[in-house]
């Protein structure tokens, strides 16, 4: 199982102006993991900006992540999780020991 070192809050749209402010989960344990860049193809680089606001949030297996959600870390950083990018991770029993998406930063 991979430590879960950190929290965030998960949160839905609301019904009224899709703004993310309803609470599906005050508190998630979780690790946010910084995604491994691809191998470059050219070019000069300019997703790399891109890139570094994208990471991997892994999460407790228990835990349904809404399709469309936003999470809010310790740092007061807003994530929006990216619909189909999740993964149910299991080991070699086929149990499954956590879940992962990518989530990417929401530039204000």
């Amino acid at each position: 199982m991979i430590g879960l070192n950190a929290t965030v809050a998960v949160y839905t749209p609301n019904g009224t102006d899709g703004d993310y402010t309803v609470v599906a989960r005050a508190s998630l344990p979780c690790r946010m993991a910084v995604k491994p860049l691809p191998v470059p193809t050219g070019g000069a680089g300019g997703d790399r900006v891109e890139l570094a606001d994208r990471r991997l949030l892994m999460w407790d297996a228990d835990y349904a992540m809404p399709d469309t959600a936003r999470v809010l870390d310790s740092a007061g950083v807003y994530w929006n999780v990216i619909p189909g990018t999740y993964v149910a991770v299991a080991g070699l029993t086929a149990v499954v020991g956590y879940r992962r998406c990518e989530v990417e930063r929401v530039l204000s």
